[in-house]
């Protein structure tokens, strides 16, 4: 007779889920920094120089020059003329707004031609601020004498950023025109466009370094097109464009005639820009199309 061996119990496999952790990534430390100077920084006032030096060809200022600390301004607020005064120790440089019992002291001094004046003391500012003599005061009365200037650090910083981008814009421009627009656009400068390219683009850059402002605006103006394409019916011989008339070529006939000191290319651009100069301007244009197929 067989006997029967007894089964084992099986354990079945742990079903608990292992928990995936992301890996731990360390904080990196940013330092920050701020720069609050500029909140306690002087105000500098600065005399307009007379002078100069012969030797160090810098300005020449009197040791000490006074300033009188009345004075009838603009104010823009009111919209009226007021009379404005300094008196250390009161809030308002308005006489109006002053005391009764207020009195004036001394005159302001400019020492070696400059005054510093502090936070703590923004009456005075105020004061330097808005009278006539401040040729940096845009509400100044124009006919008053213009006796010092404010120095402006942080203006004249941004100025110069604004100068050195519209420079580095407009060369840019000059060096990555494509090549039709880089063409045109010299002869509409007047840069002699019987060279190689890369001799083109050099002049073009140089115009731009002179005059970023005016390079930059004359590339996005309609009328810089207009000139293109009245340069080319010129070279076309469509059209002759000189002091004593513009006229066409195939007939003779004057199309119009610039006044005394006006640019024959400038006065055909005023002429195409409106009523029967827009029908000339289309003709020109249908002219070319017909040469260049």
């Amino acid at each position: 007779m067989t006997t029967k061996t007894k089964r084992k119990a099986v354990t079945p496999p742990s079903s608990a889920k292992v928990e995936a952790k992301a890996p731990l990534t360390e904080k990196k430390f940013v330092p920050q920094f701020t720069n609050k100077q500029k909140e306690y920084k002087p105000s500098v006032y600065q005399l307009v120089a007379k002078s100069t030096d012969p030797r160090t060809k810098l300005p020449q200022y009197p040791v000490v020059s006074l300033l009188k600390a009345e004075d009838i301004i603009f104010d823009p607020t009111t919209g009226e003329n007021r009379k404005i005064r300094y008196v250390p120790g009161e809030p308002s440089i308005f006489q109006d707004e002053q005391p009764e019992t207020a009195k004036m002291r001394e005159p302001i001094a400019f020492t070696n031609g400059f005054v510093f004046v502090d936070h703590t003391n923004p009456t005075l500012k105020k004061y330097l601020d808005t009278c006539n003599a401040n040729g940096s005061n845009p509400h100044r009365i124009k006919n008053k004498s213009v006796l010092f200037t404010i120095q402006d650090e942080e203006k004249s910083a941004q100025d110069k950023i604004a100068q050195v981008a519209d420079v580095m814009d407009a060369v840019q421009s000059a060096l990555k025109m494509p090549l039709n627009e880089l063409i045109g656009y010299a002869k509409v400068l007047g840069v002699n466009t019987s060279k190689s390219v890369d001799e083109i683009r050099w002049d073009m850059k140089v115009q731009a370094e002179k005059n970023p402002t005016a390079f930059l605006a004359g590339m996005n103006d309609p009328r810089t097109e207009m000139k293109q394409l009245l340069l080319m019916a010129q070279e076309s011989s469509i059209i002759s464009m000189k002091k004593t008339g513009i006229t066409w070529v195939s007939s003779g006939n004057t199309i119009c005639v610039p006044a005394i000191g006006v640019k024959p290319i400038d006065r055909m651009v005023d002429f195409c820009s409106d009523g029967e100069g827009e029908q000339i301007y289309a003709e020109i244009e249908r002219r070319l199309q017909a040469l260049n197929g």
